[in-house]
Protein backbone atom coordinates (compact mmCIF):
# COMPACT_ATOMS: atom_id res chain seq x y z
CA UNK A 1 0.00 0.00 0.00
CA UNK A 2 1.38 3.41 -0.98
CA UNK A 3 1.82 5.80 1.97
CA UNK A 4 -0.45 8.85 2.04
CA UNK A 5 2.53 11.23 2.14
CA UNK A 6 3.92 9.70 -1.06
CA UNK A 7 0.54 10.08 -2.77
CA UNK A 8 0.39 13.74 -1.71
CA UNK A 9 3.93 14.31 -3.00
CA UNK A 10 3.07 12.85 -6.41
CA UNK A 11 -0.13 14.88 -6.55
CA UNK A 12 1.77 18.06 -5.68
CA UNK A 13 4.41 17.35 -8.32
CA UNK A 14 1.70 16.79 -10.93
CA UNK A 15 0.00 20.04 -9.96
CA UNK A 16 3.29 21.93 -10.26
CA UNK A 17 3.89 20.47 -13.73
CA UNK A 18 0.39 21.41 -14.83
CA UNK A 19 0.88 24.94 -13.48
CA UNK A 20 4.22 25.26 -15.27
CA UNK A 21 2.65 24.06 -18.51
CA UNK A 22 -0.21 26.56 -18.19
CA UNK A 23 2.17 29.43 -17.39
CA UNK A 24 4.39 28.48 -20.32
CA UNK A 25 1.39 28.42 -22.65
CA UNK A 26 0.25 31.85 -21.46
CA UNK A 27 3.76 33.28 -21.86
CA UNK A 28 4.11 31.89 -25.39
CA UNK A 29 0.89 33.63 -26.36
CA UNK A 30 1.45 36.82 -24.39
CA UNK A 31 5.00 37.54 -25.60
CA UNK A 32 4.11 38.08 -29.30
CA UNK A 33 1.15 40.24 -28.28
CA UNK A 34 3.42 42.29 -26.02
CA UNK A 35 5.94 42.63 -28.85
CA UNK A 36 3.22 43.90 -31.21
CA UNK A 37 2.04 46.39 -28.59
CA UNK A 38 5.59 47.66 -27.95
CA UNK A 39 6.20 47.98 -31.71
CA UNK A 40 2.97 49.95 -32.13
CA UNK A 41 3.80 52.27 -29.22
CA UNK A 42 7.30 52.79 -30.66
CA UNK A 43 5.88 53.68 -34.08
CA UNK A 44 3.38 56.02 -32.45
CA UNK A 45 6.16 57.72 -30.48
CA UNK A 46 8.32 58.16 -33.60
CA UNK A 47 5.34 59.60 -35.46
CA UNK A 48 4.66 62.10 -32.67
CA UNK A 49 8.33 63.12 -32.52
CA UNK A 50 8.34 63.64 -36.27
CA UNK A 51 5.27 65.85 -36.01
CA UNK A 52 6.81 67.81 -33.12
CA UNK A 53 9.91 68.55 -35.23
CA UNK A 54 7.68 69.91 -38.03
CA UNK A 55 8.38 66.97 -40.33
CA UNK A 56 5.74 65.07 -42.29
CA UNK A 57 4.79 62.27 -39.92
CA UNK A 58 2.75 60.56 -42.63
CA UNK A 59 5.97 59.40 -44.30
CA UNK A 60 7.09 57.63 -41.12
CA UNK A 61 3.89 55.60 -40.74
CA UNK A 62 3.43 55.22 -44.51
CA UNK A 63 6.83 53.70 -45.17
CA UNK A 64 6.46 51.52 -42.07
CA UNK A 65 3.14 50.29 -43.41
CA UNK A 66 4.64 49.53 -46.82
CA UNK A 67 7.55 47.64 -45.23
CA UNK A 68 5.13 45.55 -43.15
CA UNK A 69 3.13 44.65 -46.27
CA UNK A 70 6.29 43.48 -48.01
CA UNK A 71 7.13 41.32 -44.98
CA UNK A 72 3.63 39.88 -45.00
CA UNK A 73 4.05 38.80 -48.62
CA UNK A 74 7.15 36.81 -47.69
CA UNK A 75 4.92 34.03 -46.32
CA UNK A 76 3.72 33.29 -49.85
CA UNK A 77 7.33 33.17 -51.03
CA UNK A 78 8.22 30.82 -48.17
CA UNK A 79 5.41 28.40 -49.11
CA UNK A 80 6.82 28.07 -52.62
CA UNK A 81 10.39 27.43 -51.43
CA UNK A 82 9.79 23.95 -50.07
CA UNK A 83 13.28 22.62 -50.81
CA UNK A 84 15.06 25.44 -48.94
CA UNK A 85 15.49 25.21 -45.16
CA UNK A 86 13.99 28.51 -43.99
CA UNK A 87 12.48 27.43 -40.70
CA UNK A 88 9.17 25.88 -39.74
CA UNK A 89 6.18 26.95 -41.82
CA UNK A 90 4.02 27.13 -38.68
CA UNK A 91 6.40 29.74 -37.21
CA UNK A 92 6.18 31.73 -40.44
CA UNK A 93 2.39 31.59 -40.28
CA UNK A 94 2.25 32.71 -36.65
CA UNK A 95 4.65 35.57 -37.44
CA UNK A 96 2.44 36.48 -40.39
CA UNK A 97 -0.62 36.63 -38.13
CA UNK A 98 1.01 38.92 -35.56
CA UNK A 99 2.49 41.10 -38.31
CA UNK A 100 -1.03 41.40 -39.70
CA UNK A 101 -2.27 42.70 -36.35
CA UNK A 102 0.62 45.18 -36.26
CA UNK A 103 -0.22 46.19 -39.84
CA UNK A 104 -3.76 47.15 -38.78
CA UNK A 105 -2.30 49.24 -35.94
CA UNK A 106 0.19 50.93 -38.29
CA UNK A 107 -2.62 51.71 -40.74
CA UNK A 108 -4.70 53.29 -37.99
CA UNK A 109 -1.76 55.57 -37.17
CA UNK A 110 -1.24 56.46 -40.82
CA UNK A 111 -4.76 56.96 -42.16
CA UNK A 112 -7.13 56.56 -39.23
CA UNK A 113 -10.38 54.66 -39.58
CA UNK A 114 -12.16 57.23 -41.78
CA UNK A 115 -10.77 58.65 -45.02
CA UNK A 116 -11.86 61.19 -47.64
CA UNK A 117 -11.18 61.31 -51.36
CA UNK A 118 -11.87 58.61 -53.92
CA UNK A 119 -8.30 57.30 -54.15
CA UNK A 120 -7.77 57.21 -50.40
CA UNK A 121 -11.16 55.53 -50.02
CA UNK A 122 -10.14 52.89 -52.57
CA UNK A 123 -6.97 52.28 -50.59
CA UNK A 124 -8.97 52.01 -47.37
CA UNK A 125 -11.47 49.54 -48.86
CA UNK A 126 -8.59 47.49 -50.24
CA UNK A 127 -6.81 47.44 -46.90
CA UNK A 128 -9.85 46.39 -44.89
CA UNK A 129 -10.54 43.71 -47.51
CA UNK A 130 -7.03 42.41 -46.77
CA UNK A 131 -7.73 42.41 -43.04
CA UNK A 132 -11.09 40.66 -43.45
CA UNK A 133 -9.73 38.02 -45.84
CA UNK A 134 -6.83 37.47 -43.44
CA UNK A 135 -9.19 36.85 -40.52
CA UNK A 136 -11.33 34.48 -42.59
CA UNK A 137 -8.18 32.75 -43.86
CA UNK A 138 -6.93 32.29 -40.30
CA UNK A 139 -10.26 30.72 -39.31
CA UNK A 140 -10.26 28.43 -42.37
CA UNK A 141 -6.67 27.29 -41.75
CA UNK A 142 -7.36 26.83 -38.04
CA UNK A 143 -10.45 24.65 -38.49
CA UNK A 144 -9.66 22.78 -41.73
CA UNK A 145 -7.23 20.16 -40.30
CA UNK A 146 -9.83 19.03 -37.75
CA UNK A 147 -12.52 18.87 -40.45
CA UNK A 148 -10.26 16.86 -42.75
CA UNK A 149 -9.50 14.37 -39.99
CA UNK A 150 -13.23 13.94 -39.40
CA UNK A 151 -13.67 12.95 -43.07
CA UNK A 152 -11.44 9.90 -42.77
CA UNK A 153 -7.97 9.34 -44.16
CA UNK A 154 -6.79 12.41 -46.03
CA UNK A 155 -6.50 12.17 -49.81
CA UNK A 156 -4.19 14.34 -51.89
CA UNK A 157 -6.06 16.99 -53.82
CA UNK A 158 -4.76 15.76 -57.19
CA UNK A 159 -5.99 12.21 -56.44
CA UNK A 160 -9.57 13.10 -55.47
CA UNK A 161 -10.90 13.31 -59.04
CA UNK A 162 -9.60 9.85 -59.96
CA UNK A 163 -10.99 8.29 -56.79
CA UNK A 164 -14.37 9.91 -57.38
CA UNK A 165 -14.49 8.42 -60.88
CA UNK A 166 -13.64 5.01 -59.46
CA UNK A 167 -16.44 5.23 -56.89
CA UNK A 168 -18.91 6.38 -59.57
CA UNK A 169 -17.91 3.39 -61.70
CA UNK A 170 -18.47 1.01 -58.77
CA UNK A 171 -21.92 2.53 -58.10
CA UNK A 172 -22.89 2.16 -61.77
CA UNK A 173 -21.80 -1.49 -61.87
CA UNK A 174 -23.70 -2.17 -58.65
CA UNK A 175 -26.84 -0.59 -60.15
CA UNK A 176 -26.48 -2.78 -63.27
CA UNK A 177 -26.29 -5.90 -61.11
CA UNK A 178 -29.33 -4.75 -59.13
CA UNK A 179 -31.30 -4.10 -62.33
CA UNK A 180 -30.89 -7.75 -63.39
CA UNK A 181 -32.47 -9.09 -60.21
CA UNK A 182 -36.15 -8.76 -59.33
CA UNK A 183 -35.31 -8.64 -55.62
CA UNK A 184 -33.15 -5.51 -56.09
CA UNK A 185 -34.70 -3.71 -59.08
CA UNK A 186 -35.94 -0.92 -56.83
CA UNK A 187 -32.33 -0.07 -55.97
CA UNK A 188 -31.52 0.29 -59.67
CA UNK A 189 -34.53 2.57 -60.12
CA UNK A 190 -33.45 4.66 -57.16
CA UNK A 191 -29.95 4.97 -58.60
CA UNK A 192 -31.33 6.08 -61.96
CA UNK A 193 -33.71 8.67 -60.45
CA UNK A 194 -31.21 10.49 -58.22
CA UNK A 195 -28.02 8.79 -57.17
CA UNK A 196 -26.46 8.72 -60.66
CA UNK A 197 -26.35 12.52 -60.68
CA UNK A 198 -24.78 12.58 -57.21
CA UNK A 199 -21.99 10.24 -58.29
CA UNK A 200 -21.22 11.88 -61.65
CA UNK A 201 -21.53 15.66 -61.06
CA UNK A 202 -19.68 18.25 -58.99
CA UNK A 203 -21.27 19.70 -55.90
CA UNK A 204 -22.78 23.21 -55.92
CA UNK A 205 -20.63 26.29 -55.34
CA UNK A 206 -22.50 26.87 -52.07
CA UNK A 207 -21.39 23.45 -50.83
CA UNK A 208 -17.82 24.11 -51.99
CA UNK A 209 -17.70 27.29 -49.91
CA UNK A 210 -19.48 25.85 -46.87
CA UNK A 211 -19.68 22.04 -47.02
CA UNK A 212 -22.32 20.34 -44.87
CA UNK A 213 -23.58 16.80 -44.40
CA UNK A 214 -27.27 17.55 -45.08
CA UNK A 215 -27.36 15.98 -48.57
CA UNK A 216 -25.46 12.94 -47.36
CA UNK A 217 -27.94 12.36 -44.54
CA UNK A 218 -30.86 12.74 -46.95
CA UNK A 219 -29.39 10.32 -49.48
CA UNK A 220 -28.61 7.75 -46.78
CA UNK A 221 -32.13 8.05 -45.37
CA UNK A 222 -33.69 7.65 -48.83
CA UNK A 223 -31.58 4.56 -49.46
CA UNK A 224 -32.66 2.99 -46.18
CA UNK A 225 -36.31 3.60 -47.14
CA UNK A 226 -35.75 1.50 -50.27
CA UNK A 227 -35.13 -1.57 -48.05
CA UNK A 228 -38.87 -2.28 -47.86
CA UNK A 229 -38.88 -3.07 -51.59
CA UNK A 230 -35.76 -5.26 -51.53
CA UNK A 231 -35.02 -8.86 -50.79
CA UNK A 232 -32.14 -10.03 -48.65
CA UNK A 233 -29.67 -9.87 -51.54
CA UNK A 234 -31.00 -6.44 -52.49
CA UNK A 235 -30.47 -5.13 -48.97
CA UNK A 236 -26.87 -6.30 -49.10
CA UNK A 237 -26.43 -4.37 -52.35
CA UNK A 238 -28.14 -1.37 -50.79
CA UNK A 239 -25.64 -1.36 -47.92
CA UNK A 240 -22.82 -1.41 -50.47
CA UNK A 241 -24.43 1.54 -52.28
CA UNK A 242 -24.71 3.41 -48.97
CA UNK A 243 -20.99 2.83 -48.37
CA UNK A 244 -20.23 4.28 -51.82
CA UNK A 245 -22.41 7.32 -51.08
CA UNK A 246 -20.50 7.86 -47.85
CA UNK A 247 -17.12 7.47 -49.62
CA UNK A 248 -18.12 9.90 -52.39
CA UNK A 249 -19.37 12.45 -49.87
CA UNK A 250 -16.13 12.18 -47.88
CA UNK A 251 -14.14 12.91 -51.04
CA UNK A 252 -16.40 15.86 -51.91
CA UNK A 253 -15.95 17.18 -48.39
CA UNK A 254 -12.17 16.90 -48.55
CA UNK A 255 -12.10 18.54 -51.98
CA UNK A 256 -14.25 21.42 -50.71
CA UNK A 257 -12.11 22.00 -47.62
CA UNK A 258 -8.82 21.85 -49.52
CA UNK A 259 -10.12 24.13 -52.31
CA UNK A 260 -11.49 26.55 -49.74
CA UNK A 261 -8.06 26.83 -48.13
CA UNK A 262 -6.47 27.53 -51.51
CA UNK A 263 -9.22 30.00 -52.45
CA UNK A 264 -8.82 32.17 -49.37
CA UNK A 265 -5.03 32.06 -49.56
CA UNK A 266 -5.12 33.15 -53.22
CA UNK A 267 -7.71 35.86 -52.58
CA UNK A 268 -5.72 37.22 -49.64
CA UNK A 269 -2.50 37.29 -51.69
CA UNK A 270 -4.10 39.01 -54.67
CA UNK A 271 -5.77 41.68 -52.54
CA UNK A 272 -2.47 42.33 -50.75
CA UNK A 273 -0.68 42.62 -54.09
CA UNK A 274 -3.23 45.10 -55.42
CA UNK A 275 -2.89 47.13 -52.23
CA UNK A 276 0.88 47.34 -52.73
CA UNK A 277 0.36 48.63 -56.28
CA UNK A 278 -2.07 51.29 -55.08
CA UNK A 279 0.28 52.10 -52.20
CA UNK A 280 3.19 52.70 -54.61
CA UNK A 281 1.02 55.11 -56.62
CA UNK A 282 -0.01 56.76 -53.37
CA UNK A 283 3.64 57.20 -52.33
CA UNK A 284 4.56 58.77 -55.69
CA UNK A 285 1.63 61.18 -55.54
CA UNK A 286 2.33 62.05 -51.90
CA UNK A 287 5.97 62.87 -52.66
CA UNK A 288 5.01 64.89 -55.73
CA UNK A 289 2.49 67.13 -53.96
CA UNK A 290 4.57 67.61 -50.81
CA UNK A 291 7.80 68.39 -52.70
CA UNK A 292 9.60 65.74 -50.67
CA UNK A 293 11.84 64.84 -53.58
Amino acid sequence: MIPATQVQTRSSAKSVRQLQTAVGRVCRRAMPIAFVLVAWLTLRSVRNQSAASLQNEAFVTGYSLAAICVLLMLLGVRKRMVAVALGSLSIWQKTHHYLGVFCVGAYSLHAGFFTTGWFESALAVNFWAIALSGIVGWYVNHTSPRLLRAAGSQVLRQDIQERSKHIASQAYELALVAAGNNNSAALADHYRDGLSRFFTTRRSWIYRLSPTGSKRRRLMSDLENVDRYLGEEGRTQRRKMSSLVQAKDDLDFQRAIQNRMRLWASAHTWVLGSFLVLAIVHIVVAHRFTSAW
